[in-house]
């Protein structure tokens, strides 16, 4: 799974699961019937004509997230043009550039918030946010938790 959309579904499943309480079944059917969803979506995309600069990009995100270059940087890279990379990004990602990217950071942590010997600033360092609060509220939105309730949930 290189979609981060996915992995985030998939990494709630589990929260899900740690959870039952009594609406755990429904929301794990729900999460499951969604990622289903997303990774057909992406498997039916990956047999029409995408650009190649699309798989470029993942390439290039993936191994910098935490220090990503810019959309600017991107399109001279690829020599695209920044409007048009600009415009055609949603397009392949299903979100804009700057989300994809705190998805990613936010990706790593999961990893990394199972290493107890790491205090949360530490791992918002590590994946590139500014600060804790910064990284807290990046988390919580993807996942509507925040990283230390995460992380007693896997302690379990």
């Amino acid at each position: 799974l290189q979609n981060p959309n996915v992995k985030l579904l998939f990494y709630n499943i589990y929260k899900e699961s740690k959870l039952a309480d009594d609406s755990s079944n429904l929301t794990v059917d729900s999460l499951l019937l969604n990622s289903f969803g997303l990774m057909l979506g992406l498997v039916q995309r990956s047999f029409s004509s995408k650009p190649g600069w699309v798989k470029k990009i993942t390439e290039i995100l993936h191994d910098k997230f935490d220090e990503p270059p810019s959309l600017q940087e991107l399109a001279a890279e690829l020599n695209l043009h920044f409007a048009h990379l600009s415009r055609d990004f949603p397009k392949y990602f299903s979100c804009n550039f700057g989300e994809y990217i705190r998805k990613l950071r936010v990706e790593k942590s999961i990893g990394l918030l199972r290493r107890k010997d790491l205090s949360l600033t530490d791992i918002a360092i590590i994946c590139g946010f500014a600060d804790q609060s910064h990284f807290i509220r990046s988390f919580k939105t993807f996942h509507g938790i925040t990283p230390k309730k995460f992380r007693q949930i896997i302690a379990r």
